[in-house]
């Protein structure tokens, strides 16, 4: 198992309670299977996952990379402004 810390901002700290979280994952999930269980588990988050982005370590990554233990993800969402 890895050991990954989610962060979540705006509507997504909203729909899972909380801004920090630690999961455990197996080795060789990629970012687009953490999407993936996420939205199985929180219908919020399923309504967003197609235009969700993640960063990892601080930088934007296809959904296709592998996560490593350790890792600090954030989820971004859209933001509008004006």
């Amino acid at each position: 198992m890895i050991v990954v810390t989610l962060r979540f901002f705006s509507v997504l700290r909203e729909a899972f309670g909380a801004g920090v979280v630690e999961v455990e994952l197996d080795p060789g999930t990629t970012g687009s299977g953490l999407i993936e269980l996420l939205a199985a588990n929180n219908e919020d988050f399923a309504a967003l996952q197609s235009v969700v982005r993640l960063a990892i370590n601080d930088e934007y990554v296809e959904l296709d990379t592998p996560l490593s233990d350790g890792d600090d993800i954030a989820f971004i969402t859209p933001v509008s402004g004006g």
